[in-house]
């Protein structure tokens, strides 16, 4: 994203160097702090365990230690929790910039005073506190710390990274941290557990450190789950860039589509979970092509036959058929492949392949249809000249309420006239063919 903002500097200086230290003083001050050679093992295991991170998407990173701290927030406090954390941390990402390592500390002893708050205000109680902890009727307490430190975590987390890439703080915690959040809460049974070996007369904090081999296990399936959903990422990246290197004159039409859609839905204000789901459509519109003998047609000079046109209504059916048979992600099951059934839909009803009109049609799919028609307009065809920018826009304006979504052309036209719509041309043409500067019928 290049040179970071002043806003998102001065925000990682204030979370990590003004208030994390400032919390982190009063909770050493306040206690209670137990130092001893126990707690310096819980050390050794934090760093340990935090030496293989899991990737989530769009590049954050978490860690299966999460249990080893919990299971420290439950025996010795927030305070002591906070301290190991700040010197893991500044082990663990001795190779990262200072800035980072300063705000990661500051944000995890955010994070852990927030949950030891909860734990005490819903009546929990710590393990070196007063001897051994009945953990059996404290259910509302350990359930308060896990939730509010994650929420607290990954929102602290979010917000920088919103301010990096200039994006809404929401879309980016959903995008990041949604997939995570159960798998992420599901250690704090482990550490649970590990407080009360910890407690147990005969078993101590040797056994603890027997918790290594299945969290070493929980970390594997971790970085597997997400592995699985960057594999769906670049395999629908991939069909969409094969079924365009048929046709050098719509190649990159799903990336372009795909960016001012996105930028539709942004407008618009759709929420993160939906803007996913149009992220993927996007990207899938088009794939029902590759079920149909497309080469001679997408090739053919001038306007197609009537068979022709047969042939390619029939895509957006294709399409859907194999876009339900991808979807294996629950929060997107049936959605990506309804929205790519009725993007040639159009509002009065003339649409295909369904002639639904109206509210009939969904959002996302007229969002597409905008943008797949404005993309079209603006680049060459064989069957078609490109238009200049205003004739295009002028072009959505005249079809809008009949073809188009007024709500969704307004949008578009809201973005041209404060410069906010980046358009280009495709990324390659034809041979010997001069790209020519773009500006909006789909494809």
């Amino acid at each position: 994203m290049g040179k970071p903002s002043k806003l998102y500097t001065a925000y990682m200086l204030t979370v990590g160097g003004v208030v994390g230290w400032a919390v982190l003083v009063w909770l050493s001050v306040v206690g209670p702090v137990y130092v001893s050679w126990e707690a310096g093992f819980f050390l050794a295991l934090t760093v340990l365990v935090g030496m293989y991170p899991v990737t989530l998407p769009r590049g954050a990173t978490t860690t299966v230690g999460f249990a080893v701290d919990y299971a420290c927030l439950l025996i010795f406090g927030p305070a002591v929790v906070g301290w190991i954390g700040v010197m893991s941390f500044w082990v663990l990402l001795r190779r990262s910039s200072w800035l980072r390592r300063l705000f990661n500390q500051g944000q995890l002893v955010l994070s852990f005073a927030g949950a030891g708050w909860v734990y005490k205000a819903l009546g929990g109680s710590y393990v070196e506190a007063g001897g051994p902890v009945v953990f059996r009727g404290m259910g509302m307490a350990l359930v308060g710390s896990g939730v509010a430190y994650f929420c607290i975590s990954s929102l602290l987390i979010a917000v920088a990274m919103a301010l990096w890439e200039r994006r809404r703080v929401w879309e980016i915690w959903a995008l990041s941290f949604r997939w995570a959040a159960p798998r992420f809460l599901a250690l704090a049974p482990f550490g649970l557990l590990m407080a009360m070996v910890y407690q147990t007369t005969g078993l101590g904090i040797w056994a603890v450190g027997l918790f290594l081999v299945p969290l070493v296990g929980a970390r594997f399936a971790f970085q597997g789950a997400m592995e699985m959903l960057e594999l769906h990422r670049e395999t629908v990246h991939a069909l969409s860039n094969a079924l365009e290197a048929y046709d050098p004159y719509t190649r990159n039409h799903s990336e372009l589509v795909t960016r001012y859609a996105l930028a539709l839905g942004r407008e618009l204000e759709l929420s993160a979970p939906r803007m996913e789901v149009l992220e993927w459509a996007c990207r899938l519109h088009d794939i029902g092509k590759c079920r149909q003998d497309w080469e001679s047609i997408i090739r053919k000079p001038g306007k197609p036959s009537d068979r022709e046109w047969e042939v390619i209504q029939q895509h957006p059916v294709e399409g859907s058929r194999l876009a339900e048979k991808m979807e294996f992600l629950p929060h997107t099951a049936g959605e990506v492949a309804r929205i790519v059934r009725a993007h040639h839909e159009r509002l009065d009803g003339s649409g295909y392949p369904d002639r639904k009109c109206g509210e009939q049609i969904p959002l996302e799919a007229r969002i597409l249809g905008v943008a797949d028609a404005f993309e079209a307009m603006t680049a060459r065809r064989a069957y078609h000249r490109s238009r200049g920018l205003e004739e295009a826009i002028g072009e959505l304006r005249r079809c809008a309420g009949e073809q188009f979504d007024v709500g969704v052309v307004a949008a578009l036209v809201a973005l041209w006239e404060r410069g906010e719509l980046e358009v280009e041309a495709s990324l390659e043409q034809m041979p010997g063919v001069q790209a020519v500067p773009a500006t909006g019928g789909g494809s």
